[in-house]
């Protein structure tokens, strides 16, 4: 079974270990993370996200936060899954009761395909939100490249991102450029995806 991308996919899986940690303890005697403190950092990352959403005042600070929290929440869980599996390997059917089902095999022997539906979810005076879908064709992306082209320039590498979402801080005002993204894994580059056009 591979980590889940999406957050509301990482939130709803945090949900399950935690419940499952309570409800079979003695299958999950002592997780590196208790059941309590993932839901507190559940708990944390959902009123973040909250926050976020909820409008556009601070949204950089709103975002870091946001995205502080998710992390501490993926480090926490990818430890408690982790023990889960070390935990009941005699019997992985129990990984059941985490809502997880152990590893599966290497799905990444080839690049991924075409990043789908880029888009500008917000921007600012020297900020701009961008969003996208993961590929539906090829290998698993493990991480998102995302390039830049002042008119007339050539593509540039400015960020890097493990979710479908990033926020690029710092860009040039009165300046029109292209943002395009590209998918990445171990197997190599994936198809550049559409362009969208900015100016701030």
């Amino acid at each position: 079974m591979q980590f889940p991308e999406r957050e509301a996919e990482i939130a709803a899986l945090a949900l399950l270990v935690a419940q499952g940690f309570e409800k079979y303890p003695e299958d999950f005697p002592s997780p590196p993370v208790s059941a309590a403190d993932l839901r507190g950092r559940l708990d944390r990352f959902n009123t973040t996200l909250a926050e976020a959403v909820a409008g556009e005042k601070g949204l950089r600070e709103l975002h870091a936060a946001k995205d502080a929290a998710l992390g501490e929440l993926k480090d926490a869980m990818k430890a408690s899954l982790r023990y889960g599996e070390v935990a009941v390997r005699d019997q992985p059917e129990k990984l059941a009761g985490l809502g997880w089902s152990g590893r599966r095999g290497s799905s990444d022997r080839e690049p991924p395909g075409e990043v789908r539906d880029i888009t500008i979810r917000s921007e600012g005076d020297t900020w701009v939100v961008l969003s996208w879908k993961a590929p539906v064709d090829g290998g698993p992306a493990a991480a998102y490249k995302v390039q830049r082209r002042k008119q007339g320039g050539s593509w540039e590498d400015v960020a890097t991102a493990v979710e479908t979402e990033c926020l690029l801080s710092n860009q040039p005002r009165g300046v029109e450029f292209d943002l395009r993204v590209v998918g990445l894994n171990k197997a190599g580059t994936g198809q550049p995806s559409a362009t969208v056009t900015v100016v701030l």
